[in-house]
């Protein structure tokens, strides 16, 4: 079992980040509307087109912790599975000036469930995109766990000693560290919180 599957197992479960859904949005611009359509729209598709149509590249590479062309490849990969969405998002705090704007996000259901993101919109020509998670004001830690816990175990590629390692050393790193992490995008920062979870030989 190499680290790097891992990797893509926990960015699986970070990658809930990107599935946006919206109640309703701030006043103040005549773009907010747009914005609020992006978020929906971002929920409900499965269609690969979209990790490049709605997110920018620094979203995919944060959401995926990959960089480049291989952040793509794995977003357009990921687009069909829905396991994880959550079943509902409040959007608050819509704003936008210009070509750049913000949303604050509350997550019902999970792996972020009651989890409140802060995220970053861009205009590019006429099509907003997801550009950054920028915040994470509310972190529900022990849910991300349990949602790791019960997506590894339910691997039968990993050997079970090996998912409760995984489990056990991302809850001993902290909310703190997770949330450094997921707002790093960093794969690296990732892995090293379970490298000794590699079974010998």
């Amino acid at each position: 079992m190499r680290p790097a599957r891992w990797s893509l197992l926990l960015a699986a479960s970070i990658t809930a980040a990107a599935l946006l859904a919206a109640c309703g949005s701030g006043g103040g611009s005549d773009d907010n509307p747009q914005i609020t359509d992006l978020i929906q729209t971002s929920v409900k598709s499965s269609d690969p087109a979209d990790c490049t149509k709605l997110q920018t590249q620094q979203f995919v590479e944060q959401t995926e912790l990959q960089s480049g062309q291989a952040a793509i490849q794995e977003c357009q990969k990921d687009a069909a599975d829905t396991s994880d969405d959550p079943d509902s998002v409040d959007v608050t705090d819509v704003t936008s000036s210009g070509d750049t704007g913000s949303a604050t996000v509350t997550f019902h259901g999970g792996s972020f469930d009651g989890s409140t993101l802060t995220v970053a919109v861009i205009k590019d020509g006429d099509q907003w995109k997801l550009d950054k998670i920028t915040n994470i004001p509310t972190f529900n830690f022990p849910a991300m766990v349990q949602a790791l816990s019960t997506r590894l175990n339910s691997d039968t590629s990993i050997p079970p000693q090996v998912a409760t390692c995984i489990a056990q050393a991302f809850n001993s790193a902290g909310a703190d560290k997770v949330k450094s992490v997921i707002l790093s995008g960093s794969g690296d920062q990732l892995t090293a919180l379970f490298s000794t979870c590699a079974p010998s030989g």
